[in-house]
C-alpha cells in the first residue's frame, strides 16, 4: 500500500539521537521518508541546533557545488547536540589558553573556505594523487597480504581453540580493518612502526569518548583519561614537528608540511598540529570503517561474496565502489548559508545551518536503481561517500587503493567466514564507526 504524506508524522522522525546509531544502526526508514516527502526539511528537535536536513542526492550535490553560498567556516561544521557543540567550543578555548595558541584559528583546514582552504589543501595534494597511489601499489599489496594473512591465521586458530571469547570468533576491526589504513597513513606521514599502537590509542580515545575507559590508568576517570591522551598526543606531535624542522631532507609528508609556506609564511605549530591530527585521524578511521562494513556486507550477501571470490580481479574496483556507497562511513557535514538560496522548492536564508546526509543520498532511488540491493558489479556508481566539490575528500584515492588491496587479498577467504555477532557502532553523529564485529572461520 502506498504511503501518503498524511500518514507520515515528519516532526516525530529522529535522525540525531546517537544512541540509536549505536544500538540500531543508520535511520534508513527516516531518511527514506524525508527523501520522499520533505527532501529539504527544517529539523527542530530539543537539544539539537535548528537546521535544514538535505537527504536527496541531487540536492546534496547542489549544496556542495556552491561553496560561495554554503560555507564550512561555521559556526557548525558537523551537526551534534548543543551540549557537545558547547563542550567543543570550550575545549578549543582551553586548548588555546593552555598552549598559547590563537583561539580564533580553526581546528583544521576543513573549517576553512576558499582561498585559504585550497592553500592548505594543496600542500598535501601531491601525496594523494593517482600517480602517488600507483607508486604505493606494491607496498599496499604487501601490507594487505600481511594483515589479511594474520587475520586468517587468527580466525583459524580461534576456530580450533575457541579464541579470546571462547566461541571461536575473532574481531574484524582489531584483527583486520585497523592494519592497512593505519600503516599506510603513518608511512606517508613518516610515523615509525613502533608508534602505531600509540596512534590508535590516542585517536580512538580522543575521537570516541565511549571507549576512553579502555585506555584508563587505575583509578582514572574517563575525562582525565582523555585529557592525558590529548596531552600525550600533543607532546608526540610537537616532537615530530621539531624533528622534521631539524632535518629538512626527509621525503615524508610531515617534512613537507613543516617546511611548506603559504604566502611566504611557514605554518604555525598550531596549524601543523591541526593538519597532522586531521591526516592521521581521517586517514585511518573512515577507511577502517569501510573495510569492516564491507566484510559485513559481503558475508550477509553470500551471492555477492561468492561472486567476488570467483572473479576478484575483474570485480575489484566496482566492488570497492559499492562497498563505499553501501557503508557511507561519514554520515553528515554541515554548512552555513551566507546568502538566501532556493534549494528545490525551499528557500534557505542567510545564517541558516544546512546539513548534508551522505548515506541517504547514496540510497536515493532517483540516482541508484534498486538502491537497497548490494551489487558489487554496479555501474555507474557515482556515490557521495567522499563528498563532492572543493571539499571532496583529500584521501579518496588512498582509501580506494587501500580497499582494493585488502579485498583483493581477502576475497578467496570470505567463503570460509560467517558472522558471529551483530555490528556495534560508536554513538557518534558524524562518523558512527563500527568498533566491534566478530566473525567465525568455518572453512578447512
Amino acid at each position: 500500500m502506498a504511503v501518503s504524506v498524511q500518514d507520515v508524522e515528519l516532526d516525530e522522525l529522529d535522525i540525531t539521537t546517537t544512541a540509536r546509531y549505536a544500538e540500531h544502526g543508520f535511520p534508513w526508514r527516516e531518511w527514506d521518508l524525508l527523501r520522499e516527502f520533505a527532501p529539504v526539511y527544517r529539523y527542530e528537535r530539543p537539544g539539537v541546533p535548528v537546521c535544514w536536513v538535505v537527504t536527496r542526492y541531487d540536492d546534496v550535490k547542489q549544496v556542495e557545488r556552491r561553496p560561495d553560498v554554503f560555507r564550512n567556516a561555521g559556526p557548525i561544521l558537523r551537526l551534534d547536540s548543543e551540549e557537545r557543540l558547547r563542550r567543543l567550543a570550550e575545549f578549543k578555548e582551553r586548548q588555546a589558553e593552555r598552549w598559547g595558541w590563537d583561539a580564533h584559528e580553526p581546528l583544521d583546514m576543513v573549517y576553512l573556505d576558499r582561498p585559504e582552504h585550497m592553500d592548505f589543501r594543496n600542500l598535501s595534494v601531491p601525496s594523494f594523487t593517482r600517480a602517488s597511489m600507483t607508486k604505493l601499489e606494491d607496498d599496499l599489496t604487501t601490507l594487505a597480504r600481511r594483515f589479511v594473512g594474520e587475520f586468517v591465521a587468527a580466525a583459524r586458530q580461534a576456530a580450533t581453540d575457541g579464541g579470546e571469547q571462547g566461541d571461536g570468533s575473532v574481531d574484524v576491526v582489531s584483527r583486520l580493518s585497523l592494519g592497512v589504513p593505519l600503516a599506510t597513513i603513518c608511512q606517508i606521514i613518516g610515523v615509525p612502526t613502533t608508534d602505531w599502537t600509540d596512534i590508535v590509542r590516542w585517536t580512538d580515545g580522543l575521537m570516541f569518548p565511549n571507549v576512553a575507559h579502555d585506555y584508563a590508568a587505575p583509578g582514572e576517570s574517563s575525562r582525565d583519561t582523555r585529557r592525558r591522551l590529548g596531552r600525550e598526543y600533543k607532546e608526540y606531535l610537537d616532537a615530530l614537528v621539531a624533528a622534521r624542522r631539524a632535518d629538512p631532507d626527509g621525503s615524508d609528508l610531515a617534512t613537507a608540511l613543516v617546511h611548506a609556506t603559504i604566502d611566504g609564511e611557514p605554518l604555525t605549530d598550531q596549524q601543523l598540529h591541526g593538519y597532522l591530527l586531521l591526516l592521521i585521524g581521517a586517514g585511518n578511521e573512515t577507511t577502517r570503517n569501510a573495510i569492516t562494513g564491507g566484510v559485513h556486507a559481503l558475508l550477509t550477501h553470500p551471492d555477492e561474496r561468492d561472486r567476488l571470490a570467483r572473479d576478484p580481479v575483474t570485480l575489484n574496483e566496482t566492488a570497492v565502489e559499492e562497498i563505499l556507497r553501501w557503508t557511507s562511513p561519514v554520515v553528515q557535514f554541515a554548512r552555513t548559508a551566507v546568502a538566501d538560496f532556493v534549494l528545490g522548492d525551499t528557500t534557505i536564508h542567510a545564517g541558516d545551518t544546512v546539513t548534508l546526509w551522505y548515506p541517504s543520498a547514496n540510497r536515493d532511488e532517483r540516482q541508484f536503481p534498486d538502491p537497497y540491493r548490494f551489487d558489487i558489479g554496479r555501474t555507474p556508481n557515482l556515490h557521495l561517500a567522499f563528498g563532492f566539490g572543493e571539499h571532496f575528500c583529500l584521501g579518496a584515492n588512498l582509501a580506494r587503493w587501500e580497499l582494493r588491496a585488502v579485498f583483493r587479498e581477502l576475497a578467496p577467504h570470505l567463503v570460509h567466514l560467517e558472522p558471529a555477532s551483530e555490528v556495534r557502532r560508536h554513538p557518534d553523529l558524524h562518523v558512527p564507526a563500527i568498533h566491534h564485529f566478530r566473525v567465525r572461520w568455518v572453512g578447512p
